[in-house]
C-alpha cells in the first residue's frame, strides 16, 4: 500500500501554465487547505515538472484516480479539496480528459512566453553539459 492515500501534482514547470494562472499560489493554496482539513498523512501535494498538456494550464493531476483538472485557477483549489480530496468527487467542471502523449496547443502564447520557454530550454541543456563534465571530473579524480 501507498504511504499516501493521493497524490496531486500541480504543474509549475515551464512559462505556459505559469502565464495561465499563478501555479505557485495554487501550490501553496492546495498545501494549506490539505493541512487545514487534517490530511497532511492522507495527501501528498507536490510540484511536478511538464504534464505534456500545455496550452490547458494551469494542470492539477489526483492519483491514484488519474483525475485531470485543467485551466485551474487559485480560486479553483478549495472545490477540489473539499468535493475530490475529502469528499472523493470530481470536480466535473475542471475535468479534462487528457488524451494519450502530447497534446500541448501553444501557438496563442505571446512570443515573450516562447522566448522564455527557449532560454529556460537552453539553461537547462548548459546545465546537464556542465553535470556531465563534473561527473566525468569526478570520476576520473576516483581513478586517480
Amino acid at each position: 500500500m501507498s504511504q499516501y492515500k493521493k497524490h496531486v501534482f500541480i504543474c509549475t514547470q515551464g512559462p505556459y501554465c505559469g502565464f495561465d494562472g499563478d501555479t505557485e499560489a495554487i501550490f501553496e493554496r492546495m498545501k494549506r487547505q490539505v493541512g487545514a482539513h487534517g490530511l497532511n498523512e492522507e495527501v501528498r501535494v507536490n510540484r511536478a515538472g511538464c504534464l505534456n498538456q500545455c496550452g490547458h494550464g494551469p494542470m492539477v493531476v489526483v492519483y491514484p484516480e488519474a483525475t485531470w483538472y485543467a485551466h485551474v485557477q487559485v480560486e479553483d483549489v478549495d472545490a477540489i479539496v473539499n468535493e475530490h480530496l475529502v469528499g472523493d468527487q470530481v470536480v466535473t467542471r475542471l475535468l479534462f480528459t487528457a488524451p494519450p502523449g502530447n497534446n500541448k496547443q501553444v501557438a496563442h502564447y505571446p512570443a515573450e512566453v516562447h522566448a522564455f520557454k527557449d532560454a529556460a530550454e537552453k539553461l537547462q541543456q548548459e546545465r546537464e553539459a556542465l553535470r556531465q563534465a563534473t561527473l566525468r571530473a569526478l570520476a576520473q579524480h576516483r581513478e586517480a
